[in-house]
Parts: structure tokens; sequence; C-alpha cells
């Protein structure tokens, strides 16, 4: 008698069936991992657009700011934040961000995937050509990166006062709605 060789019809509904047990567990993980690097790209942006406007106050020896952005091209409110921002130099005295010449562009998060939060105070962050920050007086400015669904922790950005450093904070800091 002859051996064949294969799988038969109840082998391959077997694995089949395993393997739609298998994706069924890993895509929730999955989706997970992907929530948190999508949170973790939104705040190395904004941490990208700060360290390169105190880079650029230094090298130009001008005033530059960070503001947010709704359009790419004009500065917005404090509401602007989660839409983009734009690193500027800015030679106005008076309060606000007068855009001289826009040195770069940076696309904010998509709002389905990330919630930005700030803590309502800062309509703009704004380095002297000494590389020091000149509107944070008072405590440490926040940002938080949250996800919507609720699939991964929440992550957080704190500019300190003063010197413009920038640093990662805790997750309670991140102040999720």
């Amino acid at each position: 008698m002859q051996k064949s060789s294969g799988f038969t019809l109840i082998e391959l509904m077997v694995a089949l069936f395993v393997l739609v047990i298998m994706v069924t567990i890993a895509i929730p993980s999955f989706q997970s991992v992907i929530s948190g690097s999508q949170l973790e790209e939104s705040r190395d942006s904004l941490r990208s657009a700060i360290r390169y406007a105190k880079s650029e106050a230094i090298a130009l020896n001008r005033i530059v700011s960070v503001c947010p952005s709704s359009d790419g091209a004009s500065c917005g409110d404090k509401s602007n934040w989660p839409d983009g921002w734009l690193v500027v130099t800015d030679s106005n005295q008076t309060g606000s961000v007068s855009i001289d010449d826009v040195l770069r562009v940076f696309e904010g998060p998509d709002s389905g995937d990330v919630t930005v939060t700030d803590d309502g105070s800062l309509n703009y962050i704004r380095f002297r050509p000494d590389g020091l920050a000149e509107n944070l007086s008072g405590s440490s400015r926040l940002f938080g990166f949250c996800d919507p669904d609720d699939n991964t922790a929440p992550k957080s950005l704190v500019v300190a006062t003063t010197t413009g450093a920038v640093s990662t904070g805790t997750e309670a800091q991140a102040d999720c709605p």
C-alpha cells in the first residue's frame, strides 16, 4: 500500500481555526502598541520643535518662537496646540508673535488618534538669542498626549521655565480627559 503525503481537510481546518484564534488574541494588543507609538511620535514632534527653536535662536542670534498653528502659515492661540506647530523668527516685543520668517512647520497629530492637552496658559514659547525662554515665568508648562480610545497610557512633555529645557513627564501630568 502506498502512503500518501499531504494534509487532510480536517487537519487544514484545525490549523486554520488555531490561526484565527491567535490573530483574534493578537489584534487588541497590537492596537495598544500602535497607539503608544502614535503618542510618542506626537510628543517627540513637539519636543523637536521646541529644541529646534532654541538652537536656531542661538545660531541665528535672533528671537525665535514656537507657536501653535492650525494652517501651517500663521500662529494661532493656545487652543491650536493640537493642530501643529510653527517655528518662526520673531521680532515682535509686544507679547504676541510676529512672523518674520517661517523656519519650519511641524504637522500636528491626527486628531482621531491623539488628543493634545496643555495647561491652557501658553500661546507661544519664545527663545532669546542666548537660548533662554522669555515667556515661561512661574511654573513649568505641561503638554499631554492622550489616546482618545484609552488603548495605552498617556504621555506628557514638560517645558521648564527660563531655560526652556524639555523633558518627559509622568502619566498624571498628561491630564487627559
